[in-house]
């Protein structure tokens, strides 16, 4: 089979076929090594594309992380998207072209940070070359109250896995969202596989 994404492939998929989770990826020791790096490096409220602040659509702290910065953490998001890619997406990739975000949404009673529904597929820029997204929970779901991650593939959000040290996949093209985390704070990280345009 030809990988997908550079022959003219954009399928319709639901939203369960769309995602796929792997358990345990990161240790909970891991998972508090990089949140606690994010809080001694310092975070910035969110920005959409191009660097604009919308507080409607997004509302979340985040760190650019890199190979560099953080090589073990490089080198465990390439094994895992070698490994999802081969087994469940086969779509043609060419690895991180950007850094990793390191995300923190906290929580109020009246309803705190958040991500509204959007792709991470673009038109211009790294972002027209994003085609496999990536999220990884950082935090024990007992720490926050809502800030569930949630993707709609057909029009039917269905919520995502919630257990620390998750890492999960789907297409770049797909929509999603985090909800209001309305207690606590909820700390994940995003990542963006990239490769040839679908067309």
């Amino acid at each position: 089979m030809a990988p997908r994404g550079d022959i003219g492939f954009m399928p319709a998929v639901s939203s369960r076929e769309a995602v796929v989770s792997l358990p345990d990826f990161l240790s909970a020791e891991e998972c508090d090594r990089l949140i606690a790096y994010g809080e001694t490096a310092g975070m910035a409220p969110g920005r959409l594309t191009g660097g604009v602040m919308v507080s409607g659509i997004r509302s979340a702290s985040t760190l650019w992380l890199d190979d560099d910065t953080l090589p073990w953490l490089g080198d465990r998001l390439i094994e895992g998207l070698a490994l999802l890619n081969r087994r469940w997406f086969d779509f043609a990739l060419m690895g991180f072209d950007e850094g990793f975000q390191l995300l923190r949404y906290d929580g109020t009673a009246e309803g705190g940070d958040f991500y509204d529904w959007h792709i991470d597929i673009g038109r211009q820029g790294l972002n027209a070359s994003r085609k496999l997204s990536l999220v990884l929970q950082l935090s024990d779901p007992a720490d926050y109250e809502g800030g569930c991650l949630e993707v709609n593939a057909d029009g039917t959000p269905a919520a995502q896995v919630r257990a620390r040290g998750t890492l999960t996949a789907f297409p770049s093209y797909v929509l999603h969202r985090v909800t209001p985390v309305t207690a606590g704070r909820r700390y994940s990280l995003a990542a963006w596989a990239h490769g040839p345009a679908f067309r």
